[in-house]
């Protein structure tokens, strides 16, 4: 009966399917006439740890306060890294916890303009990819497993229940029979340092899933910027459309004035097409750039209405070192890879604790059918650790320290190489954009209206008008590719440079 009994305690694993079932149920925003299901968020708390570096978790619920934090650890190998936070105010990155509901802007068709008053926002987008990407909830999965290892680490083991039969038929004799319970002793705190390892990993996981949000964010941000510029390139293209058929009208009734030849008004044809052709290439452009985005931002399709924002804004030059501290601080790379040096440090120590054994001890009564005396068991068992010291697994534990250490610097560097890079780019880019936009294009808009007034006086022919309007417009898209160029760079550098690699 104590057995059946014993037995009886594996049925509590037949629940968890259901319970699992339960607390992953999902929630169903509207962010558009679709619905989109959105994961719970993860909520995250701290943990405190006792001067001796020991961690007091008395329920499930402490597990959670694993995210400030943990002492640090002396040691040769150095320090571990802060949590990481973002360069543009914090860069939101709260809202991964928050499902955002967005009304956007509604119309039968996009609107092409450079700035819109209402429409979807950067900010908008931002925050469904933060409730819906399956990156980030991949992430968060992930931070979720490693808090169910942190639990399993801290687990005494099970005692040990045993029936046990001696001497059946030995001289006629019924046998001895007894019932004993065993139960193992963990020493030297090794429950304690192994969940110090695991929560070590806990903080590794974090810094992954900070990670996972950086990247998406920059993504969106990048993917937004190009589809920004190809909504603005499209608006200049029906505008150069518009244009062309005016000049079409203006070099018929010139031509009905025989003031221009023919030829005027075939080149005023073929120009009105080729605008044509080029806005119908813009419009395509824009829809894959639309497409692009959805799928940076973890959704199929994107809410109808146009993109509100301006390309040019918050382009500003920033110092190298500024950019390059504020990065060592809060670079998430960083936070995982001194966690991961903690992790070693605190494996080397469980190493260590593992050459002390473990003591089972055992007690039992008894009954000898023969003679109906009853009588008890006590017993202790201790591994004597002779041949197996944990020689090898200390000698990795030392290993991997070393390599912490080493990939701690390894990714400075890394992140020094990235950084110079992006923000080479980003101020080529910047250069660029505002060369074209206080000198190239007044001086093209003034050349254009110049050569038009000309054109309606006669005083010059249409070869001079279209090459004016066309410069025009060529600076237009140059200054909104190079607006487009520095918006990537700096998306890259505000998203920690986690989408870089060298």
């Amino acid at each position: 009966m104590l057995l059946l009994a014993a037995l009886g305690f594996t049925s509590g694993c037949q629940s968890v399917g259901q319970h699992v079932a339960q607390s992953t149920s999902s929630e169903h925003v509207s962010a558009t006439n679709q619905t989109r299901v959105v994961e719970p968020p993860i909520t995250v708390r701290t943990v405190a740890f006792t001067d001796d570096d020991d961690l007091q978790v008395r329920d499930l619920d402490e597990l959670d306060e694993l995210d400030v934090e943990l002492d640090d650890l002396d040691s040769d190998g150095g320090a571990s890294a802060n949590d990481p936070a973002s360069l543009r105010d914090a860069m939101a990155l709260d809202a991964a916890n928050e499902t955002v509901e967005t009304a956007p802007f509604i119309q039968d068709q996009y609107s092409y303009g450079f700035e819109q008053p209402a429409g979807l926002t950067l900010q908008s987008i931002e925050s469904m990819a933060l409730g819906s990407h399956p990156a980030i909830a991949e992430a968060r999965a992930r931070v979720e497993s490693t808090r169910g290892q942190y639990v399993q680490a801290g687990l005494p083991f099970n005692p040990v229940l045993q029936y046990q039969s001696d001497e059946i038929g030995n001289e006629d004799a019924t046998g001895l029979h007894s019932v004993q319970m065993s139960q193992q002793f963990v020493t030297a705190n090794k429950l304690g340092i192994a969940q110090q390892v695991q929560a070590r990993e806990i903080q590794k996981q974090q810094a992954a899933l900070r990670i996972a949000e950086l990247r998406v964010l920059t993504r969106v941000r990048a993917a937004f910027a190009t589809a920004i510029v190809s909504q603005r390139r499209a608006n200049i293209a029906d505008q150069i459309v518009e244009l062309a058929e005016k000049s079409i009208e203006s070099v018929n009734a010139l031509l009905e004035a025989e003031e221009v030849s023919k030829i005027a008004l075939l080149q005023a044809r073929v120009e009105a097409e080729q605008a044509r052709i080029t806005a119908e290439n813009a419009r395509t452009q824009l829809q894959a750039n639309l497409r692009t985005l959805a799928a940076a931002a973890g959704m199929q399709t994107l809410p109808p209405g146009p993109l509100s924002g301006n390309v040019g804004d918050d382009l500003t030059g920033a110092p190298w070192e500024a950019l390059l501290a504020e990065i060592s601080t809060n670079s998430p790379e960083l936070s995982r890879a001194g966690s991961e040096l903690e992790r070693a440090k605190w494996s080397l120590q469980l190493a260590c604790a593992q050459v002390t054994p473990n003591v089972t001890g055992t007690v039992g009564v008894g009954v000898d059918a023969a003679t109906d005396d009853t009588f008890a068991v006590i017993g202790v068992s201790v591994p004597l650790p002779i041949r197996n010291r944990n020689q090898g697994n200390i000698r990795s534990a030392r290993a991997d320290i070393a390599a912490a250490s080493a990939a701690i610097q390894s990714t400075q560097l890394s992140l020094e190489a990235r950084l110079a890079e992006a923000v080479g780019r980003y101020q080529v880019a910047l250069e660029r954009y505002t060369r074209l936009q206080e000198s190239v294009v007044p001086t093209s808009e003034e050349t254009y209206k110049l050569s038009l007034e000309a054109f309606d006086a006669g005083e010059t022919d249409f070869l001079q008008l279209l090459t004016a309007q066309r410069t025009l417009f060529t600076t237009q898209l140059n200054v909104l590719d190079a607006a487009g160029q520095a918006k990537q760079a700096a998306a890259e550098i505000e998203g920690l440079l986690v989408t870089l690699s060298l």
